[in-house]
């Protein structure tokens, strides 16, 4: 009665557990409907985009410093005391509009800045999307691992359970031994919780997908493809590959605007600014007059800086560091392509290894298959016992999940380069 309500309790659990709700839909998605979804839906691709519209309006308006300004005042001046005078059109009334206009050297370099600002800025949107890419991909083949790590353990647990089973029936045939019995429960038993830890893990990580891809949680995905889809060819190698390091453009871009930087340090310490305006009113007394008078005057005036011809001013020294600047940043970017040529060298011995690795564990597997098949068909003759069965069985799994595991690596290591040298994602890879 005891093993019946311990058999029952965990069929109850593990229907509760790995079975969907009716309410819930269930769609098929690849890895590429995923990365459009995550493209359309993602929050931090949305967040870059209203920074990038930000920008893009900030480089468009970039001129406006020279747009003039103008105004319109009025005004009524009345004496103290006009009501004892007896003359109510003892006042003074006015108007008048002003224009003004200032125009700097420096308008060039802001207008420059602010076209690099926005390129940098389509840089960091760009990059965004793809580290939201790369996560999805990642995590979707994260996901295809463990739903086929999951088939394999819910294999290896029937595996164990009709082991069992058949060990049971033998022995109350009195044809086997009750510790052989024992043992096999053991087994089958101490099973059932790695089933469902790694189905929690999914379930699990398979919020935190939904989640980047912005799906709503009354979805229930099922990943479509396998491990085995995604193949790599053993030679690998990026030559006659446009090579895009997101690294390096970045320091470029940034190199650019410290360029841009000077230029207006520059025109900031040496240039002359130009300012003009023009102002023109009316004016009337009626006490004295009915008449309006107008004036207007104009006004040109440049200025010239002279502090900058001092070696020792702030706005010199500003420009001296601005050039040590420039300098760091083309050593940063001729360290950066040094790390790159070593990085990606790196990576590529990796993944051939890992291809190597990959032929090798497909003839464990192969090799552990035979291995399990040849021991049961001799435990059911009765030449092997039940430890050499159960030790088959578990090098199977062993060999099975290390295999998936192994794939697994391979592709993040693939989109890792990818992502490195700015390729898109499936250009060393293919389906």
């Amino acid at each position: 009665m005891k093993k019946l309500f311990l058999l029952v309790a965990f069929f109850t659990v593990s229907a509760i557990l790995f079975a969907q709700p009716d309410d819930v839909e269930k769609i098929s998605l690849t890895v590429e409907q995923a990365v459009a979804m995550a493209q359309e839906k993602n929050n931090t691709i949305q967040r870059g985009k209203i920074t990038l519209d930000a920008s893009e309006r900030a480089k468009n308006h970039s001129w406006n410093s020279i747009s003039p300004t103008a105004n319109v005042s009025g005004g009524l001046t009345i004496p103290d005391g006009i009501g004892d005078s007896g003359n109510p059109s003892d006042y003074t009334a006015n108007i008048k509009g002003t224009v003004s206009l200032s125009f700097s050297p420096n308008l060039f370099a802001t207008i420059e800045k602010a076209r690099i600002d926005y390129e940098q800025g389509k840089l960091t949107y760009e990059q965004t999307c793809r580290t939201v890419e790369l996560n999805v991909r990642k995590a979707f083949y994260g996901l295809l691992y463990e739903q086929e790590n999951i088939n394999l353990q819910r294999r290896n647990l029937q595996t164990a359970k009709e082991q069992y089973e058949q060990n049971l029936a033998k022995y109350n045939q009195g044809r086997m031994s009750e510790l052989d019995v024992l043992s096999a429960e053991v087994k089958y038993k101490g099973l059932q919780p790695t089933v469902e830890s790694a189905y929690v893990t999914f379930l699990n990580d398979l919020d935190a997908f939904m989640q980047l891809i912005g799906m709503e949680k009354r979805y229930f995905i099922e990943f479509s493809g396998t491990l085995d889809d995604v193949s790599v060819d053993k030679k690998i190698s990026l030559e006659n590959l446009e090579i895009n390091s997101p690294s390096i453009v970045s320091l470029e871009k940034q190199l650019e605007s410290a360029k841009t930087a000077l230029l207006a340090l520059r025109f900031s310490a040496y240039a002359p600014s130009v300012s003009a305006s023009w102002q023109h009113g009316y004016s009337t007394t009626p006490s004295k007059s009915s008449d309006w008078s107008d004036n207007g005057t104009i006004s040109l005036t440049a200025t010239i800086p002279l502090d900058g011809i001092l070696p020792w001013s702030t706005r010199a020294d500003n420009i001296n560091s601005a050039k040590d600047k420039i300098a760091d940043l083309e050593l940063q970017i001729s360290e950066e392509k040094k790390s790159l040529k070593v990085n990606t060298d790196g990576a590529v011995r990796k993944i051939r290894q890992s291809l190597s690795s990959i032929k090798s564990k497909q003839a464990n597997v192969e090799l552990a298959q035979r291995t399990y098949d040849m021991t049961l068909q001799a435990y059911n003759r009765g030449t092997k016992d039940l430890l050499s069965l159960q030790n088959a069985s578990d090098s199977l799994l062993s060999a099975e999940v290390t295999l998936k595991s192994e794939q697994r690596s391979l592709i993040n290591a693939v989109l890792e380069l990818e992502n490195t040298i700015g390729v898109p994602f499936g250009t060393l890879s293919k389906k």
